[in-house]
């Protein structure tokens, strides 16, 4: 066994993860940019 406190790190990993792209998309957002520009369909 790894460790016992090893689960609630990666969930912490992850939610940190996710609450830094949302923050990356409201700042490209404010800046004008759409995060759907990126994908290369028109």
């Amino acid at each position: 066994m790894i460790g016992s406190n090893q689960p609630w790190r990666l969930w912490l990993f992850v939610i940190g993860l996710n609450i830094l792209a949302f923050i990356g998309v409201i700042y490209l957002r404010s800046k004008g940019i759409d995060h759907y520009a990126f994908r290369g369909s028109s």
